[in-house]
């Protein structure tokens, strides 16, 4: 049988490829609410898109949530596969080789935001719901293609669909890694703020993208007469440049972006500009204390700072980020992100970090909490799962734990399966980025591979008790 899947897939190779360069040319950053569109023109126009796509490919109801996230539904739908996927990115963030909206394929690799984060992902496992479509199988369960629009912003969208709509018997995301992930690290957030700071010479902070993302440029703005103290301390910093403007001096701090889930990847520039800020001798007392502050909680990626650093022998340790920074009505805020192992209650973790802020004068505000999640490896359709992609690539890969969040955790009977591939950063070009990275790329080998995991999953998936 895998050379009929294998078929189906080289045959319909073209379409897929073009649909996922037309959801990845929508530029569906979350932005303000416009009517209809509660998360912005660019992700309503993205899923108004998508959910075309799954009625070309057949899939018998298409609905609009209002706005708020979609479904695409086939064969019986009172007891149901889900498939979890987002259409919404992280912002592009800088060093692209070119449009980050503008999909082209370069050596083997789709390239642009959100080929393998999570669109492309999303049209290949619509391409493997299709093969059911298209030989009118006979279904124990119906497939369901859930299409998130908030994912990267707080999956408020995925709380909304259980409110209103019937949980699926079991489901997969395809926004992680084979073979299969069955658990995943909590995941804390919250802004830690100083207190007001007028008279000072910054006039102006902005570093990172997102609360996810390792900031790969921060930037500050100060006042005019700094500048030859400025520009004398950056000869001592590689990642620090200082140039005069007319509104003022801008210093810009390079670093290198990543997941916050593997932060060891990234150098937070967010820590960079802090660091030279404290050590640059302009910044008034209270600027100074702030900054001091912001320096200390990005210094590390393990939590030692704050007193959270923990391992408990299943996930990975617990690592943490300053993501972003900026300067909002004279107070400085820095959003701090973690992903904890079961070695820390939320609680401990929300104490401790909210107890240091305090101690530095910085209170800890907009806190979100989500623990731990963790499925049995043993679990029947965990295990078929891990065995059909063993079986389609050749491998003998277990089934792992991460410390990345995808829907999985939020809903009943659920892991993370694909769509990238155990060792690939080894093996692809320097210039190729993963998720939330600079020229982020799917090569389109290993697209078509997991459709084929993706099909033969969604047939074999009939077979077992869920």
């Amino acid at each position: 049988m895998a050379g009929e899947y294998t078929s189906y897939v080289l045959s319909n190779k073209e379409a897929l490829l073009r649909d996922i360069k037309r959801l990845v040319d929508i530029k569906s950053v979350k932005a303000a609410p416009e009517p209809d569109a509660p998360y912005g023109a660019g992700v309503r126009k993205v899923q108004l898109e998508a959910m075309e796509l799954c009625r070309e490919l057949g899939f018998e109801t298409v609905a609009d949530c209002e706005g708020r996230i979609a479904y695409a539904a086939y064969g019986p739908q009172d007891r149901h596969i889900g498939i979890v996927a987002h259409l919404d990115v992280v912002p592009e963030g800088t060093g692209w080789f070119g449009d980050p909206y503008r999909c082209e394929e370069r050596e083997g690799f789709l390239i642009g935001r959100g080929v393998i984060d999570d669109k492309g992902p999303f049209v290949v496992a619509a391409y493997a719901a299709k093969y059911l479509i298209d030989k009118a199988a006979d279904l124990k369960y119906g497939v369901r293609l859930i299409l998130g629009l908030d994912e990267e912003t707080g999956m408020s969208d995925i709380e909304y669909y259980k409110s209103r709509c019937p949980q699926p018997v079991f489901a997969f995301t395809p926004d992680a890694g084979f073979p299969v992930g069955h658990g995943e690290k909590g995941i804390y957030s919250a802004d830690l703020v100083s207190p007001p700071l007028k008279g000072g010479v910054i006039l102006k902070l902005e570093g990172g993208v997102a609360s996810n993302v390792v900031a790969d440029t921060a930037e500050a703005l100060l006042k005019l007469e700094c500048f030859e103290k400025l520009e004398q301390a950056a000869a001592d910093f590689e990642r620090v440049s200082v140039a005069k403007e007319a509104s003022g001096v801008k210093v810009t701090a390079k670093g290198v972006a990543a997941h916050a889930g593997t932060p060891h990847e990234g150098i937070n520039a967010n820590y960079i500009l802090a660091d030279f800020l404290v050590k640059s001798g302009v910044l008034s007392e209270a600027e100074q204390r702030a900054l001091a502050f912001v320096s200390l909680a990005a210094s590390s990626f393990d939590g030692e700072q704050f007193g959270i650093a923990c391992d408990d022998g299943l996930f990975a340790p617990l690592s943490i980020i300053g993501g972003v920074l900026t300067l909002k009505d004279d107070r400085i805020v820095l959003n701090v992100n973690s992903r904890y192992p079961t070695a820390i209650t939320a609680g401990e973790l929300e104490a401790r970090v909210a107890e240091t802020a305090r101690a530095n004068g910085f209170e800890a505000v907009n806190v979100s909490n989500s623990g731990p999640f963790y499925m049995d490896p043993e679990n029947p359709a965990v295990k078929l799962m891990c065995e059909i992609y063993n079986e389609v690539t050749g491998s003998e890969e277990k089934p792992f734990v991460m410390s990345g969040g995808t829907y999985a955790r939020h809903m009943e009977n659920a892991v993370s399966y694909g769509l990238e591939f155990p060792g690939q950063e080894k093996e692809d070009p320097e210039w190729v980025g993963s998720c939330h990275m600079k020229n982020e790329g799917l090569k389109i080998e290993r697209a078509l591979q997991a459709c084929e995991i993706y099909i033969k999953t969604l047939v074999r998936l009939q077979e077992v008790e869920l």
